[in-house]
């Protein structure tokens, strides 16, 4: 089994979405807020902390100059400036697309993000999919299946994507061209959220706990 390293504990509540940066360690929380932080990788310590007008997110990424926010429970794909503030927000890929295997209500719900290479990935729900978007048009490219029904956070590590399912309670590494498992890690405890990946290692979040961990890889 991998072993799994505690971190700390983010500074506000419901951690849900993470990216890493070079500088530091992007957050965004579901409290009330929608905060969005930037912590420090040693401490946890915030370096930016600012609220948005997102609702409920659950999953962010960094590209193309600003910050992008997956806001779940209102369907948005917000961009956003690095101080928070709102330049635009757009729907989200797999608009009026569901899974049978999905039990959930039926609007687009909006998690993981990750930029590569001026694409943007997208993990939804109730499609259960993850869809790679032209992140100038936000036009649909391409998508895969997720493995499980509770995709939350998806992270690149160069050739394949990560994504950690909360139900299942494992992050599966999949082919990006046709979803096909190649590698699973199993995480009893804490509960999966936001997934990225930063000098070799996954780091992920959990919301009831607030408590930030990294699996090396």
């Amino acid at each position: 089994m991998s072993r799994i390293e505690y971190m700390w504990q983010t500074p506000g509540t419901r951690p849900n979405g993470l990216q890493a940066a070079d500088d530091g360690l992007w957050v965004i929380s579901a409290d009330d807020d929608s905060r969005l932080y930037k912590l420090d990788y040693d401490t946890g310590e915030a370096i930016v902390d600012v609220p948005t007008e997102t609702y409920k997110s659950s999953g962010m990424t960094v590209g193309g100059g600003y910050v992008w926010i997956a806001s779940t429970h209102n369907s948005r794909l917000y961009k956003l400036n690095e101080d928070g503030s709102t330049v635009e927000f757009y729907e989200p890929p797999g608009t009026g697309v569901r899974d049978p295997r999905d039990a959930g209500p039926d609007y687009n719900r909006p998690h993981g993000m990750e930029w590569i290479d001026g694409k943007m990935w997208v993990a939804t729900k109730p499609a259960l999919r993850i869809y790679m978007i032209n992140a100038e048009t936000l036009e649909v490219e391409h998508s895969i299946l997720t493995p499980g029904t509770a995709p939350h956070g998806i992270a690149w590590d160069g050739e394949t994507i990560w994504c950690a399912d909360r139900a299942m309670q494992k992050i599966h590494r999949l082919n990006p061209c046709n979803g096909e498992i190649l590698d699973e890690i199993h995480v009893p405890e804490p509960e999966l959220h936001g997934l990225t990946l930063h000098d070799g290692a996954l780091i992920f979040c959990c919301d009831p706990s607030n408590r930030v961990c990294r699996i090396e890889i």
